[in-house]
């Protein structure tokens, strides 16, 4: 499997592995804030059959080395989505180029696409934590949220005596009682650093956190349509009358900017893990379309 290490501007760096057939389309790959794109490998695997597929980790995350946390902020973020497109034509070959991102991902991905139309060749959205601009409906509950998950990822466990210890606190608790079986423990081992002393979660809390209390409004449900290309949204019908969440926002921001819009059954924001299979599928046939 080849790989590649992007230096990044600010002195970090991210891990690009080469998966499936190099000869086919490429898709780029990544995760959410706290995960790690091996833990969605069902996602994405099903498509190494027919796309060369690009996957890589968010700064601080996965299998790329820690960085400085304060580094992590929402323009930082749109920096490395640019310099992980732009470094992929390098270290690759230069070849249209299409996005499958989660969570935070997919927020860095249409930021970068909404300020320079026709960087990606099309993109399918999982979910971006996009914050509603001023006198918004949902801009009030969307903030008590944000600043929720800044908290409790602060105060995560760090270290565990084994990846069975993180994987069981998965099991039986309602938020992710939608997982495919097996799926919990594949996140947690990718997740996970083993050190001297055992395993560390290789996105820190305090880094973690960050993502999350620095994600502001930056004008993208204004600029939503000016893409370059067509742009697929996905969201989970679970959380669609949960207040302020990335599932409610996601209709709006399709509305506004002319996109592609499924809702998936039996599926939350955790759904690269409840429902692998049926996104690889839409992302198959999405990418037909286009």
């Amino acid at each position: 499997m080849p790989e590649a290490l992007q230096a990044l501007s600010d002195g970090a760096s991210v891990l690009l592995r080469r998966q499936g057939n190099p000869a086919g389309m490429r898709i780029l790959v990544s995760h959410g804030t706290g995960f790690a794109v091996d833990g969605f490998r069902r996602m994405w695997e099903p498509l190494c059959v027919n796309f060369d597929v690009i996957t890589f980790d968010l700064r601080h995350h996965g299998r790329n080395l820690a960085c400085d946390p304060a580094s992590i902020n929402a323009e930082r973020q749109n920096a490395d989505m640019r310099e992980v497109l732009v470094g992929t034509h390098e270290q690759f070959g230069i070849k249209q180029t299409f996005g499958l991102f989660h969570s935070i991902s997919a927020l860095a991905a249409l930021r970068v696409e909404t300020r320079a139309p026709g960087s990606f060749a099309g993109l399918v959205l999982i979910e971006p934590p996009a914050p509603p601009p001023a006198g918004h409906p949902l801009e009030a509950t969307f903030e008590e949220g944000r600043l929720a998950l800044a908290a409790r990822s602060a105060r995560r466990q760090e270290r565990f005596e084994s990846i069975a210890e993180l994987a069981s606190k998965y099991a039986g608790r309602e938020p992710f009682s939608l997982f495919e079986e097996g799926a919990g423990e594949e996140l947690a081992r990718s997740i996970l650093v083993q050190d001297g002393v055992g395993w560390r979660l290789a996105c820190s809390p305090d880094a973690e956190s960050r993502y999350y209390t620095t994600n502001f409004d930056d004008g993208l449900f204004d600029r939503a349509d000016a893409v370059g290309c067509r742009v697929l949204m996905l969201a989970g019908r679970n959380d669609l009358t949960l207040p302020g969440t990335p599932a409610q926002l996601a209709g709006d921001l399709a509305q506004r900017g002319g996109y592609d819009y499924l809702e998936l059954a039996d599926a939350t924001h955790m759904m690269p893990l409840e429902r692998p299979g049926a996104i690889a599928a839409m992302t198959n046939a999405f990418i037909a379309s286009v």
